[in-house]
């Protein structure tokens, strides 16, 4: 079967002429896709309405309350003020942020009138033995501030926010070899406006000198030299050794 294979691929090359005509295959260009129009990262959408989350700490009771922007709300000697709730908008981390001042008629407890955020509680905490307030999240109409709609912030981006496709300038001419290999790219020379000079760094400031330190200095071979005294002798041990006896 192989042999048969062989004499067919020979015929074949019989009727062409003897030559092998290469094929080459041309690779599309790459598609550069556009990155997704996001919000900037500081971007917040106003609310009108404060879902606050109250604990109970002596019976673990739960209690929600819906606060509107700029309305008082009470939940047993607590008094809520809901100033502003902003959430974060589409295409960016789910967040809330609520201003409210909480106000408990125990006498000594310490009021608090601030900004709480559901992501990050620990930035805003309500000190009290009794309740525990957190905010759960925004409800109701749209309030200011609005931010636009991604359609208007894709005409804001910049041009320069979205990568450019590669030229064949920049990539290079190949060229085709005989055997249908691609040969290396030549590379294009830059233009005088192209290739621009970096500035130069700035000079370091000098070092300030110091002397080397001292090395010790080395024994000389002239100074005369203590002998080493001699290690004591053996004392001769024959206890050990047994007398000879003859018989």
């Amino acid at each position: 079967m192989i042999r048969q294979m062989r004499v067919a691929a020979f015929a074949s090359l019989l009727l062409c002429g003897g030559m092998v005509l290469p094929v080459v295959a041309h690779a599309d260009a790459p598609q550069w896709l556009a990155p997704p129009v996001m919000y900037p990262p500081d971007t917040w959408k106003g609310r009108g309405v404060a879902i606050v989350r109250i604990l109970d700490k002596l019976d673990a009771h739960v209690q929600i309350l819906n606060i509107p922007a700029g309305q008082d709300a009470t939940y047993k000697s607590l008094t809520l003020h809901a100033r502003a709730c902003l959430e974060r908008p589409p295409t960016l981390p789910a967040d809330t942020a609520a201003w409210l001042a909480v106000r408990d008629a125990h006498e000594g407890m310490t009021p608090f009138d601030g900004w709480m955020l559901t992501q990050e509680p620990a930035l805003g905490l309500f000190q009290n033995p009794l309740y525990d307030v957190q905010v759960v999240g925004c409800a109701g109409a749209d309030v200011a501030p609005i931010p636009p709609p991604l359609a208007v912030v894709q005409q804001q981006a910049t041009p320069a926010d979205v990568p450019a496709a590669p030229s064949t300038a920049a990539l290079g001419t190949a060229a085709m070899t005989p055997d249908g290999a691609a040969s290396p790219a030549t590379p294009q020379t830059a233009t005088p406006q192209q290739a621009t000079a970096l500035p130069p760094l700035p000079p370091l400031p000098p070092q300030p000198s110091s002397p080397p330190p001292a090395r010790p200095a080395a024994p000389s071979l002239s100074s005369p030299v203590a002998p080493m005294a001699a290690p004591p002798p053996a004392a001769e041990d024959n206890s050990a050794a047994a007398p000879l006896l003859l018989h």
